[in-house]
């Protein structure tokens, strides 16, 4: 097997890149580059010679990826290639050297299923197998749970590097086990729920996935990190008080809920969800917390009684019909977003000098009273507003 001198110019004109100051496995170097980190070939410095191959997420969707990894796979001499099932690699390399599971990203595997959905145990389970054949020579093949195919390949021939890569590995695997491990994670896919109370859900890692409730009520539930996809809820009664962790919210419907959550040092993402007839009510966000809100949609929604005080971005949503009152709202970023057939009353906006701030908004047919938008305000229009009770100050 060779792979000193495998070189990305050979095969690819312009498309690559050369990055002169690269670390691999905190060892200095330089590397050639291609399609977003997919293809790495890495040289320590001072050196001429490549010592690290690393091919991630490749599948025969790109197909010109494919086509380039298995060219210089095959450059390299190696009776294998992206696509081949894991029986072939277990039939070749025998029983590995070390194991390790990973919940990769999912959106950098997501497209490899465009018919399916985000599913922490399923489709972005990444196992690794390690084969540590010589002191310096180490192959390492990454295949999702779901399908059993080689995603994933690092050919590794430095001991230095060698060392430092299983050493880091070990103790991530010894720090995170219990994360990864199937029985930390509650799971709820396609059913449907109506007519319960539910009290008192604790996992490290709880996901709701497709999934119809209605008529609940939801209260207590203590997590680490949940993620909620392409479910309905439909009058269900949302009363939690999340101390740490992230929550994660997506292509959702919530219609006639209300939401008495609170929150701590959380990270929430909401991304292209729907909330019509529903009431945002004592919800309350301490100063550690981080929301990030994108593209969502709020139809006839009250809100009030609200005291924000975190950071983030509130960007690129609709809402309309609605009512806010009794209101503090402290963040980096309000842009992008229509605002219209709203009464305001009794709010205070804080944006952060140093963020974004007011910025490209559309506010239509709005009834201000007593509101105070504190912090930068740019190319942001009001027509046909009652804006005598409205007052902004910038900073």
């Amino acid at each position: 097997m060779n792979i000193k001198n495998l070189s990305l110019k050979s095969i690819l004109d312009e498309d690559w890149v050369f990055e002169p100051n690269f670390n691999y496995a905190d060892v200095s170097g330089s590397a050639q580059l291609y399609g977003f980190d997919s293809v790495i070939l890495y040289r320590k410095e001072d050196e001429k010679d490549i010592c690290v191959v690393r091919f991630h997420a490749i599948s025969h969707y790109d197909k010109k990826l494919f086509y380039i990894v298995n060219k210089l796979i095959a450059d390299m001499g190696l009776d294998i290639k992206m696509g081949d099932p894991l029986s072939k690699m277990i039939k070749k390399y025998g029983t590995p050297t070390f194991v390790y599971y990973v919940e990769e990203d999912y959106k950098k595997y997501y497209w490899r299923y465009p018919s399916d959905f985000y599913d922490y145990h399923d489709i972005f389970y990444i196992v690794y197998y390690h084969y540590l054949l010589s002191p310096d020579l180490l192959i390492c093949f990454g295949v999702p749970k779901s399908d059993n195919r080689i995603t994933d390949l690092e050919i590794v021939n430095d001991q230095k590097i060698i060392s430092e890569i299983m050493e880091a590995r070990r103790e991530i695997k010894e720090y995170e086990k219990a994360m990864y491990q199937p029985k930390e994670c509650l799971r709820f896919v396609k059913q449907r729920i109506e007519n319960r109370k539910i009290i008192g859900i604790t996992c490290k890692n709880i996901r709701f996935i497709k999934m119809e409730i209605e008529n609940c009520y939801i209260e207590g539930i203590e997590t680490e990190d949940i993620k909620i996809c392409k479910c309905l809820f439909r009058n269900v009664i949302f009363d939690n008080h999340f101390k740490i962790g992230c929550i994660s919210i997506e292509q959702c419907q919530f219609i006639n809920c209300v939401f008495h959550d609170t929150f701590e040092e959380n990270y929430i993402q909401l991304d292209n969800n729907l909330f019509q007839n529903c009431l945002f009510e004592r919800i309350r966000m301490e100063e550690e917390g981080i929301l990030n809100a994108n593209r969502n949609r709020f139809s006839r929604c009250i809100f009030k009684e609200i005291r924000w005080n975190g950071e983030g971005v509130f960007c690129g949503s609709k809402i309309k019909e609605g009512m806010m009152e009794h209101i503090f709202y402290k963040t980096d970023d309000i842009s992008y977003n229509h605002f219209s057939n709203i009464q305001m009353e009794h709010i205070e906006v804080e944006l952060e000098k140093e963020g974004v701030g007011l910025f490209d908004n559309q506010f239509n047919t709005i009834t201000f009273h007593n509101v105070t938008v504190k912090g930068p305000v740019e190319d942001t229009h009001f027509v046909d507003c009652d804006t005598t009770g409205l007052s902004l100050m910038g900073i």
